[in-house]
């Protein structure tokens, strides 16, 4: 398993939305933990300026399950063109170690998840 971390950012219309497909890719360990905040967007968009407020969404996942969390975005995200910018990331070596974990289908990092006395990751 690869030890880097990618962080994937988008954008959602609403709370609603950012929270449905936060735990959409949560539930598929496409994602370890994903931060949302509100935002307020300045784009071109068919000609006009626009401005909207949005959700930003900062998703942090391992670079082997990149290309599966980003095919899961232009599936569930509900904007025809949908923002999706990703970044490597270098973190310390505990939260990376839980990262990993986090996004593996393995069943053994699943069983160290719950292991009893591990605090929760600060996002």
């Amino acid at each position: 398993m690869s030890t880097d971390l990618r962080v994937v950012l988008t954008t959602e219309a609403d709370q609603i939305k950012a929270d449905a497909l936060a735990e959409q890719l949560i539930t598929r360990r496409l994602a370890a933990c994903i931060t949302s905040m509100p935002v307020q967007s300045c784009y071109r968009w068919q000609g006009k300026i626009e401005r909207a407020q949005e959700v930003q969404l900062l998703i942090k996942t391992s670079s082997d399950r990149l290309e599966e969390l980003l095919s899961a975005l232009e599936a569930l995200h509900s904007h025809d063109t949908p923002e999706i910018l990703q970044m490597a990331a270098q973190a310390g070596a505990a939260y990376a170690a839980w990262a990993l974990g986090a996004v593996s289908p393995d069943a053994a990092s699943a069983a160290l998840e719950a292991r009893p006395g591990n605090e929760h990751p600060a996002g």
